[in-house]
């Protein structure tokens, strides 16, 4: 046998393989987003030059999974201008040069906030009660690349196969102020070269308020790595500072109305309504898109034939 053969067969079967594994990871699906589509009746025949019409009637088109309200971002584009649509509030205009950019859910409560660490020699420093950039004094959770470290004083505990809509039991001896090491987020399957975010939440502790935190995706919308995404809220919305902060959140122009009091899920029967909140933001004649995002990836819609009356 010829070694040069050997070299060659082996040479080969590398380009195979190498080929092979280029197309699983290019070929990557996230398990992110909803196969739901939403179904958009309008009310044209309805708007007013009134500021608190009924604009449209939203349900999923031929069924579909349950969908958690703090994952879910609607808004009405109409013109050049966006309104989004909540059961109460709505994030104010982000600032776009800001390493962390939060986005405040249809629920009113929980933000998806995006972190960019992509800095190697710097910390990305993270005030999760503001959701807002800080300092290397003054945060909570500090990012470079895959590394995020706590700081001194944050106590923590992890809730595995737990998500952030749900109500669960906290043991208060489970709480840990480990923050010599880095957080323990992440998985890494090397089978498509992915990081994968624990399947679980994480409670910190920090001033006396508890804030839930479930880890999404390490990756933007155009699939580059170094962008954690998590979605963030409190145990006591009530006190949490970036709910209450004028420039980060401020009401809604377009309300949810639904039947459901609970306002954890959209059932996949469930249909909802869109009203104007004390702004007349369409009028008589009035052509809007709706747009809307689960867990960050858009949702697929489709108008109605007919229109409400």
């Amino acid at each position: 046998m010829s070694w040069s053969r050997v070299f060659i067969g082996l040479a080969l079967t590398l380009v195979v393989v190498t080929a092979v594994w280029s197309l699983v990871i290019v070929s990557y699906e996230s398990d992110l987003g909803t196969e739901n589509a939403i179904l958009v009746t309008e009310y044209d025949a309805e708007a007013t030059n009134g500021s608190s019409d009924v604009l449209a009637t939203l349900s999923f088109d031929k069924g579909g999974e349950p969908l958690p309200w703090s994952s879910l971002q609607l808004q009405l584009e109409i013109g050049q201008e966006a309104y989004g649509c909540t059961f109460g509030s709505q994030s104010a205009e982000a600032d776009e040069a800001s390493r962390v950019q939060p986005a405040l859910g249809a629920d009113g409560q929980t933000f998806l906030t995006q972190i960019d660490a992509t800095r190697e020699e710097q910390f990305t420093f993270v005030d999760v009660p503001n959701q807002a950039s800080s300092n290397e004094s003054d945060y909570t959770l500090r990012f470079s690349k895959t590394d995020v470290h706590l700081n001194d004083g944050v106590r923590w505990q992890f809730i595995e196969g737990e998500s952030i809509e749900n109500d669960f039991e906290l043991d208060d001896t489970q709480f840990v102020n480990a923050t010599e090491e880095r957080l323990d987020w992440y998985t890494y399957d090397l089978a498509v070269h992915r990081v994968t975010p624990n399947d679980g939440v994480y409670v910190f502790e920090q001033d006396n308020q508890r804030y839930k935190i479930q880890f999404l995706t390490y990756y933007n919308d155009a699939d580059e790595a170094r962008y954690p995404t998590m979605l963030v809220s409190s145990l006591t919305p009530d006190t949490f500072p970036a709910l209450n902060n004028p420039e980060l959140v401020s009401p809604s122009p377009c309300l949810i109305m639904s039947e459901d009091i609970d306002r954890v899920n959209w059932d996949a029967d469930e249909t909802i309504t869109l009203r104007e909140n004390g702004l007349n933001i369409c009028e008589v004649d009035c052509n809007f898109s709706l747009v809307a995002t689960f867990e960050g990836v858009t949702v697929r819609i489709v108008q109605s034939e007919t229109s409400g009356a």
